[in-house]
């Protein structure tokens, strides 16, 4: 569980973790899906009802978000607070670790 701004929006984040909403935080009644793109499973790109493919995570908000006709939300800034480490991998350093 993380803190997080989407969009300037604070919320709850449990990263690449698919939580029912009894697990709401205190506060956080709203809960969303996070879809990641599809080439960059690091970067998040936007907020669903539900995502099925590409997961990134489950979002908490204290207030509901407009989804507009689509059925989501692109997501234009992402912010973990605290001491984060954000991980990224070379592709080919990726394909030789598993073999490929």
């Amino acid at each position: 569980m993380l803190n997080a701004q989407i969009n300037g929006i604070p919320c709850i984040l449990f990263y690449e973790e698919r939580v029912t909403s009894e697990k709401a935080p205190l506060g956080y009644p709203y809960m969303y899906h996070i879809r990641h793109d599809e080439d960059d499973w690091t970067c998040p790109i936007g907020i669903e009802r539900f995502v099925c493919v590409n997961f990134f995570g489950t979002v908490f908000m204290n207030k509901p978000i407009e989804l507009g006709l689509q059925g989501y939300m692109e997501i234009e800034r992402f912010n973990l607070e605290g001491d984060q480490v954000k991980l990224t991998v070379d592709g080919s350093l990726f394909d030789k670790v598993l073999g490929l």
